[in-house]
């Protein structure tokens, strides 16, 4: 068996193409003196090889297999691993001519310069049992231990084409622990396995005053490989009690310079650490399995990296991709005409890179940072299926996975240095909890916990340079999953989830320039997008369950900050963050069966934040153009059954936010500060609707919301040019569905409570003085349409229940009263359709054409409209005769009162008097009149010396209201002139008639 095992692994490893250089090829092991120069080329592999306590059970006998302790590398065979090194012996040839040339001139031939490639497979397998038509049982305690070192210290300095380094250092831990498999007989497993696998360390050279020197490319991988813990019975009965904890690193800080150097102390670090793991999972056959397991994973790679690029030439400049986050199948059960039961504890723990630091003062196209950092945890875990059989689940599972970190480099006095750019994708894939079945019963139950974080702060300057310390950053944070589900189909299926989860991408982008040109300006797109279905159930002719809860946090990027002062095209800012959550759940559809769902949303979504910059006394510069989008997209709490009860429960907290404040800073400024934004808002709401046909369905929802896209915008321009201008378009749109009940032949019944809060953009203010600036351009746009708590009823009962509180803020508006277009004029009472033009009045019930416009009220048309309309009637007024003279005054006095000639006044009186009145009568007003349509004050009745409160002859009216008392009134050229309104001007619609009356009366 021993034989067999080194031949065939000898075999995979030659046509894996893992020899590489065979027996020529040295080792840095072999160097025991810390000051002699790495040899110019160490490239091995290795693989530690570890067996023991498996067990193979047939009906002609039980076999424990082989004892295997070796390791195979391209040196030589070894017959036991060593404790701290998996490293090959260095040829002897090779060592004796590197001897050799030490201290002899043909050492400067290599000039530092070291190529490493390692790659080590350690593989413990331990504690499996396989049983074919016969019982066996395994047992195992299994530890294996495996190291390398791939510490590389070089120099370059003061040299051309020196101390560069490409190195590999990669561990790919294989550990296959504690399975059984049971064909036709029993297996039984109880193993405890450990594996710990490092590799790699720092990294140190130099390529100071030098040329195309002190360059580094390292690949730094751990991606280990778990397969423990599984049972698989076939006709049989297979048990799997498992520990197994994994530990792969690859782990070094590299540091470089590349000061007064050209192509020198650039570093290209490439770290990777993800896991995969295939653990826990039970399979049944026309058998039994079942599997109880605990594991843990690790893998950490990378480290800081320092470098230096000033004054340099295309030197100090740094990119690194990383990948990290780990991906499992976990605790799964499958069942076929068997029983499949699966019960696990999974933690695992991935990180990729650290932070990166350069600089690139005083220098060209250096100290520039390009990272491509990923976050990618995925599972597969606590879900259940049968055919015909009978699966469970109960999972847990804990990842945390960090990719990237923070940046600092510097850009000052320089030309294309001290640039950053950054793409960070997180993402967190889960499939989760599930359950289902067809004609058998299936249970999936999870607890859920992930971290998934990418890249971090992004500061750098670009102070008095030419196209640097600019940042370009597109962070996206997009968690993908469906947990917590359950569909049957002939059976009965239960899902159950319980997640917290945070999503973070990117960070600040933060960047500053004094005098610069084409400098310290930010591009960044954050994104932050949430596409997650919970807690949903389906059945056809069988019943479902589910009760899931999920607390999310996204968050994409943040605030940016710039400056820009007396500087050049600098400073600027353009932002476009989005978020987007798309979430179904606490949804259950059946058709003949039993359905009850309960979901609990907790989701908290940001992208980017508040942009500050300044463009002081600076051209083109400080300015921002933001564009902010955000959503709320769910449909939950639906209940839809035919012959079927059906019952959805949920509750929801939703906040979605997209950008935030815009500051800048124009004065004495040219083309300065200047902002401009766009901000949609949209909420789609659809909450809580049910449908019943021939059955019974029941939705009780309680949903908050808040969706925010934008908020203020200020400015400022003193003493500038064409800057400090705001433009906006804040559009708001809010749709709802919500809160309907249609039955036929069944029972309906929905209790929605909704509260809904939509903002887009805010206040905006800026102020200034010089040409076209300090202008506030704002444009508005808002729409609202929904459809809410209607039942139908199609031989059936429909009811709908609850309250809805919804909030609609678009731009500078402080009401946030819920309406289908922004009012600009005066807000009308309610019911009434839309702004009225200055000649109509609105419709109460037919009566608009009994209504005066532009004369006096008839009385005898009016009687019947008395308490009619919505404002009270005016008071009477008492019909006496006046003494008042008629014709020019008593005594030939012509008195004056408040500056105006008596005399005109009569002059006007006359035209009130009816026809056939006595020259001494004046017209008598209605005791009651039509209440006016608008909510206005009116002024006092006349007394002896105020003046008629209704035009005589001017036609200027809104809504039939006459509002001018002044027309007609014309002076004489020795008197004072009235003031007149403007009806003809655009800005009516702003003007509030109380107001105007007690102006126009005061002023009389």
């Amino acid at each position: 068996m021993q034989t067999w095992a080194k031949r065939g692994l000898q075999t995979a490893f030659v046509t894996g193409g893992l020899l590489m250089l065979g027996t020529g090829i040295a080792s840095a092991q072999e160097n025991v003196d810390p000051d002699a120069a790495p040899p110019a080329v160490d490239v091995a592999a290795s693989v530690p090889i570890k067996a023991d306590q498996n067990k193979l059970a047939t009906p002609l006998r039980e076999v424990t297999v082989p004892k295997v302790d070796r390791t195979i590398s391209t040196d030589r065979v070894t017959s036991v691993v060593p404790t701290r090194t998996a490293a090959p012996v260095a040829n002897p040839l090779v060592r004796q001519t590197g001897e050799r040339l030490q201290g002899t001139p043909l050492q400067n031939v290599v000039r530092g310069n070291t190529i490493q490639g390692h790659l080590d497979v350690p593989i413990n397998i331990c504690g499996n049992a396989i049983a074919v038509l016969a019982n066996t049982e395994a047992s195992g305690d299994c530890v294996q231990h495996t190291h390398r070192d791939g510490t590389i210290v070089t120099d370059g300095e003061g040299q051309a084409l020196a101390g560069n380094v490409v190195a590999v250092n990669h561990i790919l831990p294989v550990q296959i622990t504690g399975n059984a498999i049971a064909a036709g007989g029993n297996a039984e497993t109880n193993t405890s396995a450990e594996q710990v696998s490092t590799t790699g360390g720092p990294i140190t050279t130099s390529g100071d005053k030098g040329s195309i020197s002190g360059n580094v490319v390292s690949e730094q991988g751990a991606t280990p490989v778990q397969i423990t813990g599984n049972g698989v019975g076939a006709a049989g009965i297979a048990n799997a009690n498992s520990t197994a904890d994994t530990f792969a690193s690859s782990e070094g800080d590299i540091v470089t310079s590349g000061k007064n150097s050209s192509i020198s102390g650039n570093a290209v670090p490439i770290p990777l650490s993800p896991l995969f793991e295939v653990n826990g999972n039970s399979a049944a056959g026309a058998g039994n399995s079942a599997t109880d397991s605990t594991q843990t994973g690790a893998a950490y790679t990378g480290g800081e990296v320092f470098t230096n690029g000033d004054p340099a030439t295309l030197a100090g400049n740094i990119v690194e991709p990383a990948l990290a986050g780990p991906v499992t199948v976990d605790d799964n059960a499958a069942a076929v005409g068997g029983n499949a039961a699966a019960v696990s504890d999974t933690v695992n723990d991935s990180r990729a890179g650290d932070s990166k630091h350069t600089t690139g003062h005083g220098s060209t196209a250096s100290g520039n940072v390009a990272g491509a950092p990923i976050s990618l945890p995925a599972a597969v875990g606590g879900n259940g299926a049968s055919l015909v059989g009978n699966a469970l689940t109960d999972h847990s599972n804990e990842a945390n996975s960090t990719a990237g970190g923070n940046v600092f480099t510097v850009g000052d006095k320089s030309v294309l240095s001290g640039n950053i750019a950054d793409v960070p994708p997180a993402t967190a894939v889960d499939a989760c909890g599930n359950g289902a079945t067809l004609a058998g019963q299936a249970t999936g139950t999870c607890e859920n916990d992930v971290k998934s974080v990418t890249s971090g702060y992004q500061g750098t300057t670009g102070n008095d340079s030419v196209g640097s310390g600019n940042i370009a950053s597109t962070p996206l944070a997009a968690p993908a999953e469906v947990y917590g589900l359950a569909a049957a189909l002939g059976g009965q299926a239960a899902g159950s989830a319980d997640e917290v989860k945070l999503v973070q991408s990117g960070g600040t982008p933060n960047t500053e320039d004094d005098r610069g040109t084409v400098s310290s300006n930010i591009v960044t797109a954050p994104t932050a997008v949430a596409p997650q279905v919970f807690a949903v159930t389906a059945g056809l002719v069988g019943n479902t369950t589910s009760d899931s809860a999920n607390d999310t946090t996204v968050t994409a990027g943040d605030a940016p900050h710039a400056t820009g002062k007396k500087s050049s095209a600098s400073g600027n800012i353009v932002q476009v963050p989005t978020s987007t959550p798309a979430q179904v759940f606490a949804d259950g559809v059946t058709l003949v069966g039993n359905n009850d769902t309960t979901g609990v949303n907790a989701t908290d979504m940001t992208a980017g934040g508040d942009a500050i910059t300044t463009g002081e006394a600076g051209s083109i510069a400080g300015n921002v153009v933001s564009a902010p989008v955000a959503t709320g997209t769910q449909v939950l709490g639906w209940s839809v059954g035919g012959g079927s009860n059906v019952n959805s429960t949920a509750t929801n907290d939703l906040s979605s936010v997209a950008g935030g404040d815009v500051n800048s800073n124009g004065d004495r400024g040219a083309v300065a500060g200047n902002l401009i934004g766009a901000q949609p808002a949209v909420l789609p709401a659809v909450p809580g609707n049910t449908v019943a046909a021939a059955g019974i369905t029941n939705s009780d929802v309680v949903s908050a919301t808040n969706v925010v896209s934008g908020d203020d915008s200020y400015s400022s321009a003193e003493d500038a040019s064409v800057s400090g201008n705001l433009i906006n378009v804040p559009a708001n749109a809010f749709a709802g569905v919500y809160a309907n009940a249609v039955a036929a032949a069944g029972n309906a019944t929905t209790v929605t409570d909704k509260a809904s809060y939509t903002q887009a953009g805010g206040e905006t203010l800026t102020e200034g003085s010089g040409p076209l600036t300090a202008r506030d351009m704002h444009v508005p746009v808002e729409a609202a349409a929904k459809l809410a708590r209607i039942p139908v009823e199609v031989v059936g009962q429909a009811t709908t229940l609850g309250t809805s509180d919804d909030t609609q803020l678009t731009g500078e508006d402080t009401d946030g009263t819920l309406r289908a277009t922004q009012l600009k004029g005066l807000e009308l009472p309610k019911g009434v359709d839309s702004l009225m033009k200055a000649n109509e009045v609105p419709a109460f019930h037919g009566l608009d054409s009994k209504l005066p416009i532009n004369q006096l009220p008839n009385p005898a048309d009016l009687a019947s409209l008395t308490g009619q309309l919505p404002t009270p009637a005016l008071p009477g007024v008492a019909q006496e005769r006046s003494s008042l003279p008629l014709n020019g005054g008593t005594g030939s006095i012509t008195p004056n009162v408040q500056g105006l000639p008596l005399g005109q006044l009569l002059d006007v009186t006359k035209g009130l008097v009816p026809a056939g009145a006595t020259g001494r009568s004046l017209p008598s007003l209605p005791v009651t009149a039509p209440a006016l349509p608008l909510p206005v004050q009116l002024p006092a009745l006349p007394t002896e010396r105020s003046l008629p409160a209704l035009p005589v002859d001017g036609p200027a009216s809104l809504s039939g209201l006459s509002l001018n008392p002044t027309q007609g009134l014309a002076p004489k050229a020795d008197e004072r002139a009235l003031p007149q309104l403007p009806f003809d001007a655009p800005a009516l619609a702003m003007i509030d008639p109380a107001n105007l009356f007690q102006t126009v009366t005061g002023s009389l």
